[in-house]
Protein backbone atom coordinates (compact mmCIF):
# COMPACT_ATOMS: atom_id res chain seq x y z
CA UNK A 1 0.00 0.00 0.00
CA UNK A 2 0.61 3.55 -0.48
CA UNK A 3 0.77 6.65 2.67
CA UNK A 4 1.47 9.93 2.37
CA UNK A 5 2.91 12.09 5.49
CA UNK A 6 5.87 14.08 6.59
CA UNK A 7 8.77 12.11 7.43
CA UNK A 8 9.65 11.64 10.87
CA UNK A 9 11.68 9.32 13.50
CA UNK A 10 15.20 8.33 13.46
CA UNK A 11 16.71 5.52 15.87
CA UNK A 12 14.49 3.84 17.96
CA UNK A 13 16.14 4.01 21.24
CA UNK A 14 16.34 7.78 20.81
CA UNK A 15 12.81 8.54 19.83
CA UNK A 16 11.52 6.05 23.13
CA UNK A 17 13.92 7.96 25.28
CA UNK A 18 11.89 10.84 24.56
CA UNK A 19 8.75 9.86 25.56
CA UNK A 20 7.46 12.04 27.72
CA UNK A 21 9.47 14.92 27.17
CA UNK A 22 8.56 18.22 24.74
CA UNK A 23 11.59 16.88 22.43
CA UNK A 24 9.11 13.97 21.28
CA UNK A 25 7.81 15.29 17.59
CA UNK A 26 4.17 14.96 16.22
CA UNK A 27 3.65 12.26 14.49
CA UNK A 28 -0.01 12.87 13.83
CA UNK A 29 -0.51 11.42 10.19
CA UNK A 30 3.41 11.30 9.80
CA UNK A 31 5.23 8.58 7.97
CA UNK A 32 7.43 7.30 11.08
CA UNK A 33 11.31 6.06 9.93
CA UNK A 34 13.24 3.69 12.47
CA UNK A 35 16.51 2.12 12.62
CA UNK A 36 18.63 0.51 15.06
CA UNK A 37 21.79 -0.77 15.93
CA UNK A 38 23.06 -3.16 18.27
CA UNK A 39 20.45 -3.73 20.26
CA UNK A 40 18.22 -7.26 21.25
CA UNK A 41 15.31 -7.95 19.47
CA UNK A 42 13.71 -8.37 23.18
CA UNK A 43 14.69 -4.60 23.43
CA UNK A 44 13.54 -3.80 20.10
CA UNK A 45 10.15 -5.17 21.45
CA UNK A 46 9.65 -3.42 24.29
CA UNK A 47 10.97 0.09 22.27
CA UNK A 48 8.40 -0.48 20.39
CA UNK A 49 5.81 -1.63 22.72
CA UNK A 50 6.49 1.68 24.61
CA UNK A 51 5.65 3.78 21.51
CA UNK A 52 2.08 2.03 20.67
CA UNK A 53 1.68 2.59 24.99
CA UNK A 54 2.59 6.13 23.99
CA UNK A 55 -0.27 6.85 21.44
CA UNK A 56 2.85 7.17 19.06
CA UNK A 57 1.87 4.03 16.51
CA UNK A 58 -1.96 5.01 16.43
CA UNK A 59 -1.39 8.32 14.55
CA UNK A 60 1.17 7.49 11.82
CA UNK A 61 0.17 6.59 8.27
CA UNK A 62 3.07 4.42 7.15
CA UNK A 63 6.16 2.80 8.62
CA UNK A 64 9.65 2.49 7.21
CA UNK A 65 11.78 -0.11 9.28
CA UNK A 66 15.86 0.32 8.08
CA UNK A 67 18.19 -2.19 8.45
CA UNK A 68 19.12 -3.40 12.16
CA UNK A 69 22.79 -3.63 12.32
CA UNK A 70 23.69 -6.10 14.88
CA UNK A 71 20.34 -7.15 16.01
CA UNK A 72 20.03 -10.57 17.28
CA UNK A 73 17.80 -12.73 19.68
CA UNK A 74 20.21 -12.37 22.84
CA UNK A 75 20.81 -15.13 24.92
CA UNK A 76 18.28 -16.87 27.05
CA UNK A 77 15.17 -14.37 25.22
CA UNK A 78 13.13 -16.31 22.91
CA UNK A 79 13.64 -17.09 19.12
CA UNK A 80 11.34 -14.12 17.74
CA UNK A 81 12.97 -12.96 14.68
CA UNK A 82 13.04 -8.97 14.02
CA UNK A 83 10.90 -9.39 11.40
CA UNK A 84 8.10 -11.35 13.26
CA UNK A 85 8.48 -8.58 15.88
CA UNK A 86 7.55 -5.96 13.39
CA UNK A 87 4.83 -8.07 12.06
CA UNK A 88 2.88 -8.33 15.52
CA UNK A 89 3.29 -4.58 16.75
CA UNK A 90 2.57 -3.04 12.49
CA UNK A 91 0.30 -5.79 11.16
CA UNK A 92 -2.32 -4.75 13.43
CA UNK A 93 -2.21 -0.77 12.34
CA UNK A 94 -3.65 -1.92 8.96
CA UNK A 95 -0.90 0.59 7.45
CA UNK A 96 1.75 0.36 4.66
CA UNK A 97 5.23 -0.70 6.18
CA UNK A 98 7.99 -2.43 5.34
CA UNK A 99 11.42 -3.30 6.63
CA UNK A 100 14.95 -3.61 5.19
CA UNK A 101 15.55 0.18 3.88
CA UNK A 102 18.34 0.95 3.10
CA UNK A 103 18.62 3.59 6.21
CA UNK A 104 20.21 3.66 9.56
CA UNK A 105 23.88 2.37 10.73
CA UNK A 106 24.79 0.43 7.40
CA UNK A 107 27.64 1.24 5.03
CA UNK A 108 26.16 1.59 1.72
CA UNK A 109 22.68 4.03 2.98
CA UNK A 110 20.51 6.68 2.09
CA UNK A 111 20.49 9.98 3.96
CA UNK A 112 16.57 10.83 4.31
CA UNK A 113 15.31 14.22 5.16
CA UNK A 114 13.17 14.86 8.31
CA UNK A 115 10.42 16.93 8.13
CA UNK A 116 9.52 16.98 4.34
CA UNK A 117 6.14 15.59 3.13
CA UNK A 118 6.76 11.91 1.46
CA UNK A 119 5.10 9.19 -0.04
CA UNK A 120 6.04 5.45 0.31
CA UNK A 121 4.78 2.65 -1.30
CA UNK A 122 5.43 -0.53 0.69
CA UNK A 123 4.78 -2.69 -2.06
CA UNK A 124 7.93 -1.67 -4.07
CA UNK A 125 9.96 -0.46 -0.99
CA UNK A 126 9.98 2.92 -2.04
CA UNK A 127 10.22 6.99 -0.38
CA UNK A 128 8.92 9.27 -3.02
CA UNK A 129 10.45 13.09 -1.34
CA UNK A 130 7.23 15.49 -2.11
CA UNK A 131 9.03 18.65 -1.40
CA UNK A 132 12.79 19.88 -1.59
CA UNK A 133 14.16 19.05 1.62
CA UNK A 134 16.42 22.77 1.77
CA UNK A 135 14.30 25.73 0.83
Amino acid sequence: GRARGRLQGGNLAVLTGMIGSDYLPDFSGAILLLEEVGEAIYRVDRMLTQLKLAGVLDQIAGLVFGRCSDCSPGKGYGSLTLEEVLSDHIAPLGIPAWYGSMIGHIEDKFTIPLGVEAEINADSGTIKLLEAAVV
